[in-house]
């Protein structure tokens, strides 16, 4: 009768068990699903940014459409579960060749300087900045140098008349001491 309760409680513990392997195996494929969508939505606006900005390079190129494939077809872009996370959609070394791009496009698309003038139009200006201050102007560079002239003491002249400061003794409260007749 023991083993009978002992079998009987292994097994309930091992569906329980098994249900909380489940609940996590869906999790971490609900969490998979959503970062590939995130790196397609991502990879194919940067795709599109770069191509209609005329700067995109043959590498760029083959690997945004290579990635965007693998991520339809497999919903991750690596096989390797030592290049990432298992439940990431890129690569370490693909979350690096993302983030040039998107470095890439940023820098595209912010406003040119020229003689201390942007190089966009006056609508555009009244969109990006406030109406406070019209251009932007980029702060000098200023190099954080000790200067050693400021260390240096400054020779003093002698005073015509020297200076005695006044004598005021402080006062103390009184104290009591206790005195030993021996």
């Amino acid at each position: 009768m023991n083993s009978e309760y002992d079998k009987k409680q292994w097994q309930e513990q091992s569906l329980v068990r098994d249900i909380e392997n489940e609940k996590v195996k869906i999790k971490l494929d609900k969490a998979r699903k959503r970062a590939a969508r995130k790196a397609k939505t991502k990879l194919s606006r940067l795709h599109k940014d770069l191509s209609d900005l005329g700067q995109i390079t043959d590498f760029e190129d083959e690997f945004g459409e290579s990635v965007l494939e693998r991520l339809d077809t497999f919903g991750s872009a690596f096989y390797d579960l030592q290049k990432g996370n298992m439940s990431d959609a890129l690569s370490f070394a693909q979350k690096r060749v993302v983030l040039a791009m998107t470095k890439k496009v940023k820098d595209l698309k912010k406003p040119k300087f020229k003689n201390d003038r942007l190089s966009c139009t006056d609508r555009d200006l009244k969109k990006k900045y406030s109406s406070f201050s019209s251009v932007k102007v980029k702060k000098t560079y200023k190099p954080n140098v000790r200067d050693l002239s400021e260390d240096m003491p400054v020779r003093e002249t002698a005073p015509s008349e020297t200076y005695i400061p006044e004598y005021s003794p402080k006062r103390n409260k009184p104290f009591l001491r206790i005195v030993n007749n021996n």
